[in-house]
């Protein structure tokens, strides 16, 4: 029998700090084993109880296998692979708990597969986590898995996309949502981030990354999310608009499926499709809750402002024409208390009554919902807003 050792560092938390404080006490835990193999059983990689899964080693394993799944799940390590992977990686990750999908090797030839009774507890979160994840390892140079390394692509002389991001104080979640970026499927696009004013290491965070398809700018006052998205839509090149806030994150084909959608009805001003609605939690991170279809949503209700009014829900994701935006304005330049919130269904109520939407019926965007975030902590002024709204 195959020996092993079996790990018992536990991830907590969704936080930068999190996941690279997990690393360090995986790896220091791995560096004192003297088995061939190291058993990761992690528990709180799974987020129901009746999701834990066991597997006893395989009797006989080829030489070349550094890891062994059991339905999808990373159990055994080879330890002489593990430990310097482990000492080079410094990725982002939306939990702690993720960490050791996120080292699987990029040659699938090297990962031993078995499986048993089957179980779909936890498939939802691994599907929307794991193409991010895989598209990543395809990237890897000799240097190691590591998104903030120059990705050698020149920045596109006219892109298609200008991707928005307005952050304040998103240090915790923004490198997975850059990351998400970084791992679509079309290349032909730009980032503009805009940091209105943080106070914490946001900025830091942002302009470590060496893709030269990333723009940052920063102003040195907190003016809120509208004011700073007309100054990116001020600074984009491409023809279309994706908003992607910082604690979200993007599917792999939400650029190439939305930008082929505005191109093929050159009369519609407004993309959408489905997403998937995660709550964050403390412990685990965010948790997967279920999908929603926002062009159903939109096509329940009208272009009206009771579509508003009856759900207080953006649709979301949101890609938009440029030129259509410039036509209404773009956001409103509003800097009061009721200026900072509901802009999303705002400038989505504003645009939609010249055009309906057309919706992509796939997950594109993933949308985490926190007590913290302003949209949150300010639902109980929809009605105040709903009134100014009609009255400007």
């Amino acid at each position: 029998m195959t020996s092993y050792a079996v790990l018992r560092a536990q991830p907590f938390g969704y936080r930068a700090t999190d996941a690279a404080a997990y690393r360090e006490q995986v790896l220091h835990e791995v560096s004192r084993i003297d088995r061939e193999w190291v058993l990761w059983n992690c528990s709180r990689l799974f987020t129901h109880i009746d999701a834990r899964i066991s597997a006893a080693m395989p009797k006989s394993i080829p030489d070349h296998i550094v890891c062994i799944c059991m339905n999808g799940v990373p159990l055994y390590w080879r330890t002489s692979w593990l430990i310097p992977i482990l000492a080079r990686w410094n990725d982002k990750l939306p939990a702690a708990r993720f960490l050791p999908y996120d080292l699987l090797p990029a040659d699938p030839n090297l990962i031993l597969h078995m499986d048993s009774t089957p179980d779909h507890s936890n498939q939802h979160e691994m599907n929307y986590i794991r193409p991010i994840l895989s598209a990543s390892r395809s990237r890897e140079t000799t240097g190691g898995s590591n998104t903030m390394l120059p990705n050698n692509i020149e920045p596109p002389p006219q892109p298609a996309l200008s991707i928005l991001m307005s952050i304040h104080n998103m240090r915790d979640t923004v490198g997975w949502s850059i990351r998400s970026v970084l791992a679509q499927s079309m290349d032909n696009w730009e980032l503009l981030i805009g940091d209105d004013a943080s106070d914490d290491e946001s900025l830091e965070e942002v302009c470590a990354y060496g893709d030269s398809r990333i723009r940052i700018l920063s102003q040195p006052y907190n003016r809120g999310k509208a004011i700073m998205m007309n100054r990116l839509l001020l600074e984009a090149r491409g023809r279309y608009i994706l908003e992607l806030d910082g604690d979200d994150w993007l599917a792999p084909d939400a650029s190439a499926l939305l930008t082929k959608a505005l191109d093929t009805n050159p009369e519609r001003a407004l993309a959408t499709g489905w997403y998937g609605w995660w709550e964050r939690t403390r412990q685990y991170g965010p948790l997967w809750r279920r999908n929603i279809d926002s062009g159903k949503l939109f096509f329940e209700y009208s272009a009206s402002m009771n579509l508003s009014k009856d759900r207080g829900q953006p649709i979301i994701p949101r890609m938009y024409r440029k030129s259509s935006l410039i036509d209404i304005g773009g956001w409103r330049n509003r800097e009061d208390h009721l200026g900072r919130v509901f802009e999303d269904i705002d400038i989505t109520t504003r645009l939609l009554k010249h055009s309906s939407p057309v919706s992509v019926d796939v997950v594109l965007y993933h949308r985490v919902i926190h007590g913290s975030s302003i949209s949150q902590r300010n639902r109980n002024l929809f009605d105040v807003w709903y009134w100014h709204f009609n009255k400007s």
